[in-house]
């Protein structure tokens, strides 16, 4: 018979210490300390939503053979750790090693939305051509704004990944799953123009604007 996924004598438990690096409603983010290039997600609570979504969603795509995770942190899998049940993703830090910084982060210094509307427009066509579903409320701190270099940058969603509707099982046929996804990107990025005028409003001072190297032309 099959010993528990979980019992400590098949797995090492990763010893979890100091400050986490984020924290959600339902999940705490850890320095993986074997891997600086990882973290390890571990509930904060009995509730675990979120995180069966996450793992339904990567499930999903391994069974389709994504191979492209540019713009969502590639999944290593479970482990158990001293503070529990957790699972391992990339960590999203800049190329300076700094850990980037919030699309909501960049609201709150006085950047209006206009100025991140091409890396926007990259991440619908992500999320549309690889059919990875994620939550309307996603956007003010689980959207990083990722500099890969001095020149280049990307958007890369940390959180809110997965398909929270009850009845999904139009999803697997691709028209249905990108119009879904085409639907739910509208009804984000409205709310999403709504966190960054509240920003706007509340800032003191002239709009900011990306530093050149990042800036890029409006999509078309």
């Amino acid at each position: 018979m099959n010993q528990p996924r979980n019992n400590p004598q098949n797995q090492t438990i990763l010893q979890l210490s100091g400050d986490p690096l984020g924290a959600g409603q339902e999940r705490l983010c850890y320095a993986h300390p074997d891997d600086a290039s990882r973290v390890v997600k571990i509930q904060k609570t009995d509730a675990n939503k979120q995180t069966r979504r996450e793992l339904a969603l990567y499930a999903r795509l391994k069974r389709r053979g994504l191979r492209n995770f540019e713009h969502i942190p590639r999944y290593y899998g479970e482990v158990e750790t001293n503070l529990g049940q957790g699972f391992v993703v990339d960590c999203v830090a800049d190329y300076d090693g700094q850990i980037s910084r919030s699309l909501w982060w960049y609201f709150e210094q006085g950047y209006p939305l206009s100025e991140f509307s091409s890396y926007l427009e990259d991440l619908r066509c992500y999320l549309l051509d690889n059919q990875v579903f994620f939550s309307v409320d996603m956007g003010r701190y689980n959207i990083l704004f990722q500099k890969l270099s001095p020149e280049r940058a990307r958007l890369v969603v940390i959180d809110g990944l997965g398909n929270h509707t009850a009845i999904n099982w139009l999803d697997h046929i691709d028209f249905f799953a990108r119009r879904k996804i085409q639907r739910r990107w509208q009804r984000f990025i409205d709310r999403l123009q709504v966190y960054a005028d509240v920003s706007m409003r509340q800032h003191s001072g002239s709009p900011q604007i990306l530093e050149s190297a990042y800036r890029r032309q409006e999509p078309t």
